[in-house]
């Protein structure tokens, strides 16, 4: 046996992971802590074995090197749907190359998720947890027509109100406004917090701008890294989510340590300016809920766009205050 191979146990009823890479010696304890969870992890150093593998045995999520192969993303992915046994394989991309466009053309090959070398094991732990449990991934740019439906009519009146009220506010205003829109989002879908964060990537913290359950509440910083679901939508800039995150063992465990807050569903819609995603904007609900219907989801979606201006302003601010005050940056 290859000693840069890890030795699988067996279970029918556990979640599995494959980890394919040229040295999966540096999953192992990645492969301990899974299976602490009752995760089975196995991994392997060659394509054909990888693939093989993954032919004949069903897997839940696939953490794969780009370079095993040595084709390109498009390739590398097309040969992994086309062989799999799970034709619901969640693939998770591994690459020292963090190009942007390296990033986007591999999302766009249908990889679920991309994540940089050298990686903590904790944060791609968390990743792979978040892939794991089932959620509901859509791009609500790629429907089109009217919005048809009476349900959705309360919703457009929000989307005036917000560019109203998004138009008459001052730089100095913002945090105000955010609470006021992102409160009346929370009422209207039953949310018991609903927050707007943009993203600083170059330090890969969020900036909570405002949340809809404390108006004093912002400019609060967090570590990305433990919210997979915001990095999934940061990267495929689609609307994420988890109807219920007791079946998410990464949220299942915060919900468990946060008592303040229940969460039983978590809807996550990207904030867009000039087409680049700038942020998020979450919608916690307390109990396990089903996808609201598209008109409503676009509504909300063209909500979080109104907001991005007024957010990237926000962010530029916070960029030219740490340039200027690097010891005071939060």
């Amino acid at each position: 046996m290859d000693p840069n191979q890890i030795e699988p146990t067996i279970s029918q009823s556990a979640k599995r992971v494959i980890f394919a890479d040229f040295a999966v010696v540096k999953f192992n304890s990645l492969i301990q802590l899974l299976r602490k969870n009752g995760v089975e992890g196995e991994g392997v150093t060659e394509s054909a074995k990888f693939m093989e593998k993954i032919n004949q045995e069903v897997f839940d999520v696939c953490v794969v090197n780009l370079l095993l192969g040595g084709t390109g993303p498009f390739e590398l992915i097309q040969n992994i749907r086309s062989v799999s046994k799970n034709l619901n394989i969640k693939i998770i991309v591994i690459s020292r190359q963090v190009h942007r466009m390296n990033i986007q053309n591999t999302i766009r090959a249908g990889a679920s998720d991309f994540v940089a070398e050298p990686f903590e094991t904790e944060h791609l732990y968390q990743r792979i947890l978040y892939h794991l449990a089932p959620s509901r991934v859509l791009d609500p740019s790629g429907y089109e027509g009217f919005v048809a439906g009476a349900e959705a009519w309360p919703y457009l009146n929000l989307l005036l109100e917000s560019t109203e009220l998004l138009g008459r506010t001052e730089r100095h205003q913002s945090s105000a406004a955010f609470y006021t829109l992102l409160k009346r989002v929370a009422d209207m879908v039953s949310s018991n917090r609903t927050s707007l964060i943009i993203v600083e990537t170059e330090t890969n913290t969020g900036v909570v701008l405002a949340a809809s359950d404390d108006p004093q509440f912002h400019d609060f910083p967090i570590a990305l890294h433990k919210y997979p679901e915001i990095l999934h939508v940061l990267q495929t800039g689609n609307f994420v989510m988890v109807e219920d995150v007791s079946q998410n063992l990464l949220t299942k465990k915060i919900n468990e340590q946060v008592k303040t807050i229940a969460i039983g569903s978590l809807l996550v819609f990207p904030v867009r300016f000039q087409g680049e995603v700038i942020g998020v904007m979450t919608i916690r609900r307390p109990k396990a809920t089903e996808l609201p219907s598209m008109d409503v989801i676009r509504v909300l979606q063209a909500v979080a766009n109104t907001l991005a201006a007024h957010s990237n302003v926000r962010a530029m601010l916070r960029r030219i205050y740490k340039d200027f005050h690097p010891a005071k940056a939060s």
